[in-house]
């Protein structure tokens, strides 16, 4: 039975095959990062098994519960926003499209991201360690870095968001080109399993079965109770491996628990897509869910900053990686309602803000790093090295987005095309004769012109 009143306002869409409220997602969820990068240094009980250049000897208990906050929910967010946007895409283009664009946008976009920033990224945590006297050029990373600083630096750091990306969408394309395959199969052979090869018949029975707990899922997260249905295996992976929350891996192949927690988290997302003519129960609960996460955070909290100071025993684990899979989850599914309700996506900014999201996620933490250093022995709070690292980072992700990215070569092989600038003057006559598309409660599309 529902625990909350149902909203029951149109989900505002740019087009029956593009959310506003999930471009608002992608702006938020990029500008998250920078910030939850910029809060580490301040950060009272930091990471586990994260080195990082910049330490402050000051921390802040609020930049430490804003950053195990964001860092609890934000992967989780980000994935699922991914798989939702990788199937639009697949639906739009087709297979092969879809895997020629998944290739040059992400895997090789992955490549030239770890040979271009990532060195970057390598001298300026040696410009930190030597700022706190933890390194000495003597040689180039030779024989002069502390053993625990060294066994965490070298790997693909924030890249691994990609890897993990690519390989989820090459599920996808397999899992599409064999129900492809099944239904042309079908058509040729007869619906008599009899006449079929025995191989063929178990590849159309495993593939009914698939399709069967499809369906069960696609019902599961259409309820009020969705946010258990993902949690559930999440928080036995997080209580196989908690570091997959709880610290990070730094290293150069996908680590197999990550890989199947956020895969869940991405055919969540892929699930809802195929559900997006029922947009409006994803809608409904957004405030009540956030409530709960508010509410699950503040029980998980001390639980973490108990398990950064030591092992845990069996049952405080086991609590811990429950209220950190619900929170996710309660957090995740609270936001999408709450940005599916929302009008802001079609605001400009916002729309901007998702545009540049992608080149925010793979620019952001040089900027951000750098400006740590750069305050680090500034006499001033925590707090306020935290928001200037994070609104210096942001600001000089977005400033080279708008003059070196968006309407270059570089901007169309991450985004797929270029968004020339407008000319002025020129926004506000658009705006006034642009449709917008809105989902009604009844399920029909709706057009309205002279919508924001």
């Amino acid at each position: 039975m529902p625990f909350a009143v149902s909203d029951s306002r149109p989900v505002p869409l740019v087009s029956p095959n593009r959310i506003c409220g999930i471009d608002m997602l992608r702006g938020l969820a990029a500008v998250l990062v920078v910030f939850v990068h910029a809060g580490i240094p301040y950060m009272t009980y930091p990471l586990p098994h994260l080195v990082w250049p910049s330490r402050d000897t000051h921390p802040s208990a609020i930049v430490d519960a804003i950053t195990w906050c964001s860092d609890g929910f934000l992967m989780a967010l980000f994935f699922a926003v991914a798989g939702f946007c990788s199937r639009g895409l697949l639906i739009a283009r087709g297979d092969r499209q879809f895997l020629a664009d998944r290739t040059q946008r992400v895997w090789w976009a992955s490549w030239v991201a770890g040979l271009t920033i990532l060195p970057v990224c390598l001298v300026i945590w040696c410009l930190g360690w030597m700022a706190d006297g933890l390194y000495a050029p003597h040689s180039f990373l030779t024989d002069s870095l502390r053993p625990d600083l060294e066994a965490e630096l070298y790997g693909v750091g924030h890249i691994w968001f990609l890897q993990n990306l690519y390989i989820y969408c090459l599920i996808l394309y397999g899992v599409s080109w064999l129900s492809k395959w099944r239904s042309k199969w079908s058509l040729v052979t007869g619906r008599s399993d009899g006449s079929r090869p025995l191989s063929h018949q178990l590849s159309l029975r495993s593939m009914d079965l698939l399709a069967h707990v499809d369906r069960v899922l696609d019902h599961a997260l259409l309820s009020v109770w969705k946010p258990f249905v993902p949690a559930i295996p999440c928080a036995l992976l997080l209580y196989w491996d908690p570091r997959i929350v709880l610290g990070f891996y730094q290293g150069f192949i996908p680590v197999l628990s990550k890989l199947i927690f956020f895969g869940i988290c991405f055919f969540v997302g892929v699930a809802m897509h195929r559900q997006r003519q029922q947009m409006l129960k994803h809608a409904q609960f957004g405030r009540t869910y956030l409530v709960f996460a508010v509410a699950l955070f503040g029980a998980a909290l001390p639980l973490i900053h108990e398990f950064t100071e030591g092992p845990l025993g069996m049952p405080i684990l086991a609590l811990l990686a429950f209220l950190l899979a619900l929170f996710a989850w309660f957090a995740t599914f609270g936001l999408i309602a709450v940005a599916l309700r929302s009008n802001f996506g079609n605001h400009p900014l916002v729309r901007y803000l998702s545009e540049a999201s992608y080149w925010i996620y793979l620019i952001h933490l040089p900027f951000v790093v750098l400006t740590q250093i750069a305050v680090a022995q500034l006499s001033i709070p925590a707090l306020g090295k935290f928001l200037i690292a994070g609104m210096t980072g942001l600001f000089l992700a977005l400033l080279t987005y708008d003059l070196f990215v968006r309407d270059t070569w570089i901007g169309e092989f991450l985004n797929g095309h270029r968004r020339p600038r407008p000319p002025r003057l020129m926004p506000q006559a658009v705006s006034v004769t642009r449709p917008a598309v809105a989902l009604t409660n009844s399920g029909e599309w709706r057009t309205k012109v002279g919508s924001p």
